[in-house]
């Protein structure tokens, strides 16, 4: 039998390491330098660029179909979306190098109501300096990365909404 100081110990060890992972990770201030640019076309061919969304908020997620976790934040991007539009924000949801019949599936079992241009080359990924999926970026009305994040967060979260809401366009 263990001794209680000892079990102690493991059990604040085992939730310094696991307690970010449970808890979801959050948004960093971003200091890797100017904005890449963005410019892709849709699942429906549609060209998205960056540059078009000035003066608004963007979150800018980097996701694959075969990516649990990606896929597991995306309602939650979708609901954010929903809920912060009418103020300024948007979600491009950047497909990487899934091919558009993956994507269509995809769609079709879990439908969203985001644009999701695709990176089908990797370019864009490679740009942005993504390694790690998912990877998002939160881009502020002037169009500077503000934050960053590498892995799934909780989109709703109260402290990942306030950040964004603090860099919405004031009317």
């Amino acid at each position: 039998m263990m001794h209680k100081p000892i079990l102690v110990t493991l059990l604040s060890l085992l939730m310094s390491v696991a307690g970010p992972v449970l808890a979801g990770f959050e948004l960093k201030p971003w200091t890797g330098g100017a904005t890449p640019t963005l410019s892709l076309r849709d699942v429906s061919g549609k060209k998205v660029d960056l540059a078009q969304y000035r003066g608004k908020v963007v979150l800018v997620n980097f996701w694959a179909t075969w990516c649990a976790p990606c896929v597991a934040e995306l309602p939650a991007m979708q609901k954010l979306r929903d809920k912060l539009s009418l103020s300024g924000f948007e979600v491009l949801a950047v497909n990487y190098k899934d091919s558009q019949k993956k994507i269509e599936d995809f769609l079709v079992k879990r439908p969203l109501a985001l644009p999701i241009p695709r990176d089908a080359d990797g370019a864009a990924g490679m740009a942005w300096a993504v390694r790690t999926f998912p990877t998002s970026f939160v881009i502020d009305a002037d169009g500077r990365i503000r934050y960053w994040v590498i892995g799934e967060v909780d989109w709703l979260s109260p402290s990942v909404e306030s950040r964004i809401r603090e860099l919405l366009p004031k009317t």
